[in-house]
């Protein structure tokens, strides 16, 4: 920590650099209409696992591989549990 600075002062400093990989970003979020929302970037990540781990797991039902993955993806407070399998195959939680 630089001594004799406050975190105000920190933070203008930090504000006013000016990286490649920050102008870049800039660029990007501002092409797609501005920052991406997390809820949104969050269902983007689910389809992206599902894509990835469908082709090795046949035997699981798409819409029970999407809840498994945002389970598994989702902060540990917002996790659901699962309790059991039904019979037809779905879980119960």
């Amino acid at each position: 920590m630089i001594a004799g600075m406050n975190a105000r002062q920190m933070g203008r400093r930090g504000g006013l650099s000016k990286s490649s990989a920050k102008r870049a970003a800039a660029r990007r979020n501002g092409a797609r209409g501005g920052r991406p929302r997390e809820v949104d970037r969050l269902a983007g990540k689910i389809r992206d696992v599902c894509a990835r781990l469908a082709p090795q797991l046949p035997q699981i039902d798409p819409g029970d591989l999407r809840l498994i993955v945002r389970c598994l993806l989702l902060p540990p407070a917002r996790r659901a549990v699962f309790l059991m399998r039904r019979k037809d195959g779905r879980y119960v939680f």
